[in-house]
C-alpha cells in the first residue's frame, strides 16, 4: 500500500474506516476522518493511527474548525468521501423508510463540508435503495445539492462480486468533481466478461471450524498457507502469522441450532420444518435472507444486519464469525474491530468493502490523470 502525501482525504461519517481503506489502499493519504459512533471511532483510530480523528457528530463541528486541525487550506483536498447513515434509505427498513426519516437528510452535512473545503472531488456511498427512495427526490436532493457547491456529479450503482468481493452487495456512489472532468465508469473487474466472481471458499475456506458462541478471539488457520490468491491478499498484514483474530460468534440458543440442521447450502427458513417456527406469526413474511446458509462456491449474499439476516457458515452449524463476514467484506486479516461482539458484527455490515472502494478510487485517479 503506497500513499501519495499529495492526494489528501477527508472522510466523513467514517464508521469502522472501510472506504478509507480503499482509498489507501489505491494510494490516497486519508488525512482526517469524523465518525460519532465512540466503538467505531475506536476501530478507525487503532486501524488508521495516522488519520487525524474527530469524534463527534459531523452535524456539529465547523469544517474551517476541522481543516485548521490538520493545517488544511481550501481547495488543497484531493477528495471528500463519505457514507451518510444508511438507516433510512435501506430497503429492509420498511419502518422508517420515508423522507421524513432525519437520517435521510445528513448529506447536507456533506455537501455543507463540501462547500466550504472545496475538494477537487467528491464521492458519497450509500445502499441501493437511494435511488428510489421517496421517487428519487433524495438522489436529486443530493445531486442538486452538489451542483449548488459547483461540483459536476453522477451516480454510478455498482455490485461490490464485480470488483473482488466475494460477495453481491449493490451499492450507489455519487461522484462529482469541480474541475471539469468526466465522471469516470467502473470497469468491473470480475463477472461474465472478465475474471470468476470470487467465491465463500475462495474467501474464508482457510479460517478456522469454530462452535456457536465461541468466545476465543485468537486460534490457528486452518491452513499454514493460504489457499487462493484472494486468502493471501487477506492475510499479507499478518506478516506470516499462523494466527487470525476476529474468531468471535454469537452464542445461538439450541432452538436456533436445530433450524440451521434443516438448511442446505443456498437455502433458507423456507427448508425449516414449520413445527420449528411456531415463533413467528406469520413466517411467510419473512426475506431471504432469513436463515440463510451461504454456499461455498458462490459469493456471498450481503453482509448486513446480523440479527436480521441470519447468514448461516456453509457447512457448520452456527452463524459467522466477525473474522469471516470481515473477509467477505474484504478487510484483510490484520483489521481490528473494537467493542462488544455485537457492536463489531455492526460495525463490518455497515462498512464499505475496501476493494469496491478501491476500485472507484482508481477509476477517480486514472481520471485525474488523463
Amino acid at each position: 500500500m503506497s500513499i501519495v502525501p499529495s492526494r489528501m482525504v477527508v472522510d466523513l461519517f467514517a464508521g469502522a474506516g472501510g472506504l478509507s481503506r480503499g482509498f489507501e489502499l489505491a494510494g490516497f493519504n486519508v488525512v482526517q476522518a469524523l465518525e460519532s459512533d465512540a466503538r467505531a471511532a475506536d476501530t478507525f483510530r487503532a486501524n488508521h493511527p495516522l488519520t487525524n480523528l474527530v469524534e463527534a457528530r459531523v452535524q456539529d463541528l465547523d469544517p474551517e474548525d476541522c481543516a485548521k486541525r490538520i493545517g488544511l487550506k481550501p481547495g488543497e483536498l484531493y477528495a471528500m468521501i463519505g457514507g451518510p447513515p444508511c438507516q433510512g434509505f435501506s430497503e429492509s427498513n420498511r419502518r422508517t423508510r420515508s423522507i421524513s426519516n432525519p437520517n435521510n437528510h445528513l448529506y447536507l452535512q456533506f455537501i455543507r463540508f463540501a462547500g466550504c473545503l472545496r475538494p477537487n472531488w467528491v464521492v458519497i456511498e450509500n445502499v441501493a435503495g437511494l435511488r428510489t427512495l421517496a421517487g428519487g427526490a433524495i438522489l436529486h436532493g443530493i445531486l442538486s445539492g452538489l451542483a449548488e457547491a459547483g461540483y459536476k456529479a453522477e451516480w454510478r450503482e455498482l455490485n461490490a462480486a464485480h470488483f473482488g468481493v466475494p460477495q453481491t452487495r449493490r451499492r450507489l456512489f455519487i461522484i462529482g468533481n469541480r474541475i471539469g472532468h468526466d465522471i469516470p465508469w467502473m470497469t468491473p473487474t470480475h463477472g461474465p466478461q472478465s475474471l470468476p466472481v470470487l467465491t465463500v471458499r475462495d474467501a474464508i475456506g482457510d479460517l478456522p471450524a469454530i462452535e456457536n458462541g465461541a468466545r476465543l478471539d485468537v486460534v490457528p488457520y486452518s491452513t499454514p498457507t493460504p489457499l487462493t490468491l484472494y486468502q493471501s491478499l487477506m492475510r499479507e498484514g499478518g506478516q506470516g502469522s499462523a494466527l487470525v483474530t476476529g474468531n468471535l460468534v454469537t452464542r445461538n440458543a439450541p432452538f436456533v441450532v436445530e433450524r440451521y440442521r434443516f438448511i442446505p447450502a443456498g437455502g433458507n427458513w423456507q427448508d425449516i420444518p414449520p413445527r420449528l417456527l411456531n415463533n413467528y406469526k406469520d413466517a411467510t413474511r419473512c426475506h431471504t435472507g432469513i436463515y440463510h446458509r451461504l454456499s461455498w462456491d458462490s459469493p456471498a449474499k450481503v453482509i448486513g444486519n446480523f440479527r436480521k439476516n441470519m447468514l448461516i457458515h456453509p457447512e457448520q452449524h452456527r452463524g459467522l464469525s466477525v473474522r469471516e463476514a470481515a473477509r467477505l467484506q474484504s478487510f484483510a486479516d490484520n483489521y481490528t474491530f473494537a467493542g462488544l461482539l455485537e457492536s463489531q458484527q455492526q460495525q463490518v455490515a455497515d462498512a464499505v468493502p475496501p476493494f469496491l472502494a478501491a476500485a472507484v478510487a482508481r477509476a477517480i485517479l486514472h481520471t485525474s490523470l488523463k
